[in-house]
This record gives C-alpha cells, structure tokens and sequence, in this order.
C-alpha cells in the first residue's frame, strides 16, 4: 500500500504517485464500507437480543412456573452470549479495519508533501552527501517538492550511513 520511498534509486514518476493515492482512496473507500457494515451488523444483533428480551423472555420468565425452564436458563445466558458476539466482532473489526486504516494514514502521510523546514533542516545534508543531493535534484527536475516519506528515508539514509 502506498509508495516504498528508497534515496539510492530513481524517484517515483507522477504517473506512479497518482496509481498510488488512487489505490490509497480505493482502499479507504473499502474500509469505510467494512466499517458501515460492521455497524450495521453490531446494531441488528442489538436490536434482535433487545427485542427478544423485551417481546418474550421477560413475559415467559415474569410467569412463576418457569423458573428452571429452558427458556429460563436461555434467558440467564443471554448477557453472556451477547457478550462474547461482541468481543468476537470488535475483534475482527479491529483486524480487518482498524489495522489497515492505521496503515493507510501512514501510507496517506508520507504522500504529503514536506514542509519547507524540514526540507531545509537536509539542504546541508543534502549538499555534503552524493546520493541524497543527486535524489533531490531528481525531484526538483519533476518539478515536485519532495513528500515527507522521502524526507523520512533521507533521514534514515543519513542515521545508517553518518550515525547521527
């Protein structure tokens, strides 16, 4: 998902940064629809085990000759039951969306681009190191300011190769 940003090769060309903030907006689409669906399902499993509360097993338990019934012991169960559905679902809610929507606001962030400070907190960097000055003048030939994931793997370049 996104764009892998690597200082040592070319930068990506307009035409791979806008497949890849397409693919970032279809993705966000999907889990927006995920997360309506999840909604929608928690709510009707709510409103089912309200309903049969109220519309039946308070009328049947209300009566004295129940007591140790079926229905009875259904009842009882039910806060348990109801319980576990919903540590079931938010679980695989939190594995199917909220881990990806994580990742795509990652992914979202280093496609913006960078603040002109922190452009100029590498020009110094970037005049005193060959690759780093080569990547950036890559990026101003597109006529691009350079995103903050780049500026990211420039930081990185420079902490693996200066130590600092």
């Amino acid at each position: 998902m996104g764009l892998d940003f690597d200082i040592t090769s070319a930068p990506p060309d307009t035409a791979s940064i806008a497949a890849a903030r397409a693919e970032l907006e279809a993705e966000r689409l999907r889990l927006r629809e995920l997360n309506k669906r999840f909604l929608i399902v928690i709510v009707t499993i709510v409103a089912a085990i309200a309903s049969f509360l109220l519309l039946v097993a308070v009328p049947l338990v209300s009566r004295p000759d129940m007591e140790g019934s079926f229905v009875f012991i259904i009842v009882y169960a039910l806060p348990y039951f109801f319980f576990s559905v919903f540590v079931v679902g938010n679980t695989k809610h939190h594995y199917k969306v909220e881990v990806p929507q994580k990742a795509l606001r990652i992914a979202e962030t280093a496609l913006e681009e960078g603040e002109q400070e922190d452009i100029g907190e590498l020009f110094d960097a970037c005049q005193a190191h060959a690759p780093l000055g080569a990547y950036q003048s890559q990026v101003e030939s597109q006529g691009r300011v350079l995103f903050k994931g780049e500026l990211e793997a420039m930081h990185r370049w420079l902490e693996e190769h200066t130590g600092k």
